[in-house]
């Protein structure tokens, strides 16, 4: 198939195609090839024109796919809930995260953030300078002011939250056997109990997303 003349659908095709096959092999065991393979005919030069490198392609994959960001949706929802307080929304807010479709499909990818400096960096600064302040301080600070979170400093706590969940317990980030995920769940739950915020039946869902990450990287 020649170059379509239409720039916008020739890159829609090339991400349609690269994200399926970075779900169905996951990105590591996908090559530029690969995608260049299952295009119909078109060439690697099309692909490069657009794309420098199977990375640059993985971004506007994630670009795409959280474009319409329903987790957001879903977070000012639960932060305009009046009917609950602030640790409710922020073990609320935590669990949606876990099992948000878009979440899932990026997770079932099977990245290697270790190995890419540059979206694990990117990942680092969006959790202090973007979700830390504008998703998670201002239902801490409600529940601290309604009491259901003990703690003060609510823009630190929000931070270390933010850290926590985006990178610590993240298994794109780091690796984790079932004992590792074990161990860490029991050091989340210690440090959400010191500010009040039950997240014991969580465990299903923090199991099921390192799992998930797990197999993906299997195949």
């Amino acid at each position: 198939m020649a170059r379509n003349k239409y720039p916008e659908e020739t890159v829609s095709l090339i991400l349609d195609t690269a994200q399926t096959l970075f779900i169905e092999k996951g990105y590591e065991h996908t090559t530029i090839q690969d995608i260049i393979d299952n295009l119909g005919g078109l060439t690697k030069g099309a692909v490069y024109h657009h794309f420098s490198s199977k990375e640059d392609i993985l971004k506007a994959v994630t670009a795409r796919l959280f474009h319409d960001n329903s987790l957001s949706r879903k977070w000012n929802r639960i932060a305009e809930d009046t009917s609950l307080n602030g640790a409710q929304k922020l073990k609320a807010m935590l669990y949606e995260a876990l099992v948000d479709e878009q979440e899932q499909k990026f997770r079932s990818m099977g990245i290697h953030l270790q190995n890419m400096p540059h979206m694990l960096s990117d990942l680092l600064l969006r959790s202090v300078n973007d979700i830390a302040p504008n998703a998670i301080k201002p239902v801490i600070e409600e529940g601290i002011h309604d009491g259901s979170i003990k703690a003060s400093f609510a823009k630190e706590l929000s931070e270390v939250v933010a850290l926590l969940a985006n990178v610590w317990l993240n298994p794109l980030v780091f690796p984790m056997s079932d004992k590792d995920i074990e161990n860490k769940w029991q050091v989340i739950l210690g440090l959400m109990a010191l500010l009040g915020v039950d997240v014991s039946d969580m465990y299903p869902a923090v199991y099921s997303m390192n799992k998930q990450v797990n197999e993906s990287r299997k195949q």
